[in-house]
């Protein structure tokens, strides 16, 4: 979705198009399709994605967006989850560092969906890397970002506590030799290696 729009134009634009599609079927229901439309918005589904989810769906006779909120979501999770499969699967082999910046946003973006996480701002960053010349300067930005983003996904993931968990129970033999800092660094490393592991996540470089 183009993110240059911004989400008053966004819902203006979904609340015309189906208004016109569906007209006397669908009716905007107030603050509750708002708050389905800064969903999506977040989100990033396209009205093109909406529209091609309803067509294919029998519709009640009355409908709002709260009606189709779900349907629409898991609909595009599911979409987000193959459109990470291929990226993941072309990632290495692709020549140009900033496509892959672009196959890395899918594949976490796909991750982000699959733990429940509502707003992806996080992955911005990505974005903003695309907008640099100096690609030794993007790895070393993407080294940084990666620490940022495995942080966000323990807290929000269902399986950080259980990474964290694992982590503790391995080091307790070494807690009364290793340092404090010691501990710290490789029980982080630890926890990310389990959650990298445990939703397919490649090495952050374009390299």
């Amino acid at each position: 979705m183009d993110r240059e729009k911004s989400l008053s134009e966004y819902l203006n634009e979904i609340k015309t198009t189906l208004e016109e599609t569906y007209p006397g079927s669908f009716y905007y229901s107030g603050s509750n399709d708002t708050a389905v439309v800064r969903e999506w918005y977040s989100l990033e589904i396209p009205l093109g994605f909406v529209l091609l989810t309803l067509s294919e769906e029998k519709l009640p006779k009355r409908f709002s967006l709260k009606d189709v909120r779900n349907l629409v979501k898991n609909r595009f999770k599911n979409y987000a989850k193959e459109e990470a499969k291929k990226a993941l699967k072309t990632l290495k082999k692709d020549p140009f560092p900033y496509l892959k910046l672009d196959k890395l946003y899918k594949i976490l973006k796909s991750v982000l969906l699959e733990v429940g996480v509502e707003d992806l701002s996080i992955l911005e960053k990505l974005r903003e890397l695309k907008k640099l010349e100096d690609i030794r300067q993007i790895e070393n930005e993407l080294i940084r970002f990666e620490e940022t983003f495995y942080e966000f996904l323990s807290k929000k993931s269902p399986l950080g506590e259980k990474c964290k968990e694992v982590a503790e129970k391995k080091l307790s033999p070494y807690r009364i030799y290793w340092h404090k800092k010691v501990l710290q660094l490789t029980e982080k490393a630890l926890i990310k290696k389990c959650l990298k592991e445990a939703y397919g996540i490649p090495d952050f470089t374009i390299l």
